[in-house]
């Protein structure tokens, strides 16, 4: 692989955000001393991460994912070779803007940290990079998301998952849900939208099925579905084939729309149409 533009992508760990958690790892409180060395271990991850790409004499540039701004998503856009530097946080935030370029994600305290989506860490990122120049190891393609609100596409592609739901846990979320022809009114705790990638995240968790890793179809699935009486109701849990949309309208005055967790979220107040497919550009990653 011919790398000419890359982009390296650094989480920010709790002990550099600062704040009371940070303060309480300096205490050695109980709650938070894994932090010191979870930063220790990610500073390492990094400095061996920039060795490497040297080495092999790849010019690259560097950019928090808390800093990202749209110059940044630009270039994000436009890199051929995309490092993220952290855990499945950073993976994904990063991924939503990949397009045509290859993701390499590093876990870069994995005592600390799941990496489902991070295929090497700090002692063995040299080895992998050198693989990858070589040709021996070639990234997949994962299914995204394509997210539209009232006829605007959003600018990043979910590489797990879209949840919309009422922005107080306790109350109800209320919408209408629509799958071809079928039309529902529903009130739940939520509705998740995934990807065969997401599919073992919190989909699966609420009773979803873990789907093959390359299939195209996307699954939803109504969390905690309030049936009222003398109603059937068919559009709770189901599979689309890629091009088929799903759309919810809201019915609540202050819901939101999650992509891939709680960092990226999107007002979906009163009348406003989220409408949901696979997005025709998968993201390449080496897993």
């Amino acid at each position: 692989m011919q790398i000419n533009n890359c982009l390296v992508i650094l989480k920010q760990t709790a002990l550099a955000q600062g704040g009371r958690a940070a303060a309480l790892a300096k205490q050695g409180d109980a709650t938070a001393k894994r932090l010191l060395a979870a930063d220790a271990e990610h500073r390492r991850t990094v400095d061996e991460v920039r060795r490497a790409l040297r080495r092999h004499k790849i010019t690259f540039s560097e950019c928090p994912l808390v800093e990202l701004d749209a110059r940044m998503k630009g270039q994000l856009a436009m890199a051929d070779f995309v490092v993220s530097i952290g855990g499945d946080g950073t993976a994904l935030g990063a991924s939503h803007y990949v397009r045509q370029g290859a993701m390499l994600s590093v876990n870069s305290a994995p005592g600390d940290s799941v990496g489902h989506f991070c295929a090497v860490h700090r002692r063995n990122f040299a080895e992998r990079l050198a693989a990858i120049l070589k040709n021996e190891w070639k990234p997949v393609e994962l299914a995204r998301l394509l997210i539209t609100l009232d006829g605007k596409p959003l600018p990043e592609l979910a590489l797990n998952d879209v949840l919309i739901a009422h922005d107080c846990p306790a109350s109800t979320t209320r919408y209408l849900v629509r799958v071809g022809e079928q039309e529902e009114e529903q009130r739940s705790s939520g509705l998740w939208v995934s990807t065969a990638a997401g599919s073992t995240a919190g989909i699966r968790s609420a009773g979803g099925k873990k789907m093959p890793r390359g299939s195209k179809r996307i699954q939803y699935l109504i969390r905690e579905l309030y049936r009222e009486p003398n109603r059937s109701y068919q559009l709770t849990h189901g599979f689309l084939a890629p091009g088929e949309p799903i759309t919810i309208a809201s019915k609540m005055a202050q819901g939101e729309l999650y992509i891939d967790g709680a960092r990226t979220l999107y007002p979906f107040p009163f009348g406003t149409r989220a409408n949901i497919k696979k997005a025709e550009e998968s993201l390449r990653l080496f897993l």
